[in-house]
């Protein structure tokens, strides 16, 4: 079986209710950083880093009859049909998504940014991460907002 189908399944658990694709994308984005090798590809896009290959397989498991997305005025929410079709997943992946899996999409959208920017630079200090967020999504969060998420990340070792 499928890895995303438990990561799915595991976000679920952690916040009570269907994840979002926005929140997958960002979830998986933080296992693949913190060292989980799943083999997407992340670029950088509207709502932060967002991998084609991963939005790409989300919809085939869907075809498949694997998953179920369904549509909502907030996005389109994603949840496993077979949680028993579920294989277990690694300690570090688990340890990820229990930090993260309950956060709200907007707020995962800042984390993610903020550690792209990070990766993307050469030895940034938190102004340079600062600015780098403003660039890609302008005034939508406050300074004291990406610090903290700079903070945030600091704290888990990210960076």
């Amino acid at each position: 079986m499928n890895n995303v189908l438990s990561i799915i399944n595991s976000i679920q658990a952690a916040s009570k209710e269907a994840p979002c694709k926005k929140a997958i994308q960002k979830v998986i984005y933080l296992i693949q950083e913190a060292g989980g090798s799943l083999g997407f590809d992340y670029r950088i896009h509207f709502y932060g880093p967002y991998s084609a290959d991963l939005d790409t397989e989300i919809r085939y498991l869907c075809s498949c009859g694997d998953l179920t997305i369904k549509e909502t005025g907030h996005g389109h929410l994603i949840s496993v049909n077979d949680i028993s079709e579920t294989p277990s997943i690694s300690p570090n992946i688990q340890n990820v998504i229990s930090i993260f899996g309950s956060k709200k999409p907007a707020q995962l959208e800042l984390l993610t940014t903020a550690l792209y920017v990070q990766r993307a630079l050469s030895n940034p200090n938190s102004e340079d991460i600062i600015a780098g967020v403003i660039k890609i999504k302008g005034q939508k969060y406050e300074i004291e907002q990406i610090k903290d998420s700079i903070s945030e990340l600091k704290a888990k070792k990210y960076f």
